[in-house]
């Protein structure tokens, strides 16, 4: 099999090289992605927020059409383990006959191999078809600059380093429900975890329930209006629908940033305000709902669970 390693915190433009080359060089699905969850730098603390799950990774595989992910439990048994024992790792358990990597791909204990001499373990074991490739515009095209465009709400910044829209899967949890004493009825989502969480503000988005896209319009943020909330929430009030979605799982796509979070004067200018937001939000949701993302995306995936987990790979750890 031909395979290409990487952390890869979701996929992006940069990484669009090294499939493509998978991709020309195998024989239809005899290739694949060799991951690691946890990301090795946030089980190392070096990286607080991912900008995908792993449930989110596997779906943008599939939208990608990436026939195989293999994950490998990142633990103190791989973080350890020597260049040429990771090399010998993924050649009996992957039977491994061609390699594609990034020129920057470092890996084994303290990143001491480098991706030239992964090449060469390979070939002192006859396997010659390794590509190493310079990842496209590696300075702009990076998991990092991605996370720093979301940290900052900069959502058309990510989706342009990604080449899709940046999504989040989430449970819909309990909320104070104030928003239906203003007749703007809202889903709040569950943001535990170590995704990375947007900046404060109102976001344009869609929802998939029921296997059709309904257009959002979400907040994030603490509610400075009211001065009662300490928390951060998000908070998406959905157009065109009415229903319970309690304990329910949402994919919600972000389609682009509407405004930041302000303090009103009252109750009043903020229902102005937020029936202003809708409307923006529906222009942009339906200049995006033709667009193949949410075309392909509702293909692949529908409300109720039906992506599953990929399977974590585990090595000895003693």
């Amino acid at each position: 099999m031909l395979i290409t390693i990487g952390s890869f915190d979701g996929f992006h433009k940069g990484h669009a090289e090294l499939l493509d080359i998978c991709r020309k060089n195998s024989h239809g699905d005899d290739w694949g992605v060799v991951t690691f969850y946890p990301h090795p730098s946030e089980y190392l603390h070096t990286l607080k927020h991912s900008l995908f799950t792993l449930k989110e990774r596997e779906l943008v595989r599939k939208y990608l059409g990436i026939p195989n992910m293999f994950v490998l439990a990142f633990n103190e048994y791989l973080k350890n383990l020597s260049p040429e024992n990771f090399w010998k790792l993924l050649r009996e358990k992957f039977h491994v006959d061609g390699l594609v990597m990034g020129s920057d791909f470092h890996f084994g204990c303290n990143r001491s191999g480098s991706a030239e001499y992964l090449g060469k373990l390979a070939g002192l074991d006859g396997i010659n078809k390794v590509f190493i490739a310079d990842l496209y515009e590696k300075n702009i095209y990076s998991s990092s600059n991605a996370r720093k465009k979301i940290a900052s709400g900069d959502i058309t910044g990510t989706n342009e380093i990604l080449g899709y829209n940046w999504f989040m899967i989430s449970d819909v949890i309990h909320g104070s429900e104030r928003g239906r004493t203003m007749n703007f009825p809202t889903a709040n989502l569950n943001l535990t975890g170590s995704k990375i969480i947007p900046a404060y503000g109102v976001y344009a988005t869609a929802l998939l329930i029921n296997r059709e896209w309904h257009c959002g319009a979400l907040s994030i943020g603490n509610n400075p209006t009211f001065h009662d909330i300490n928390e951060t929430r998000a908070e998406v009030h959905i157009l065109d629908f009415n229903g319970d979605l309690y304990g329910d799982e949402l994919l919600v796509v972000f389609l682009d940033r509407v405004r930041e979070i302000k303090t009103f004067a009252d109750k009043s200018e903020l229902m102005r305000q937020i029936a202003n937001d809708i409307e923006t939000c529906r222009t942009i949701y339906d200049a995006a709902l033709t667009g193949k993302f949410l075309r392909d995306l509702r293909e692949i995936y529908s409300s109720g669970g039906n992506l599953l987990m990929p399977e974590i790979l585990h090595f000895e750890t003693t």
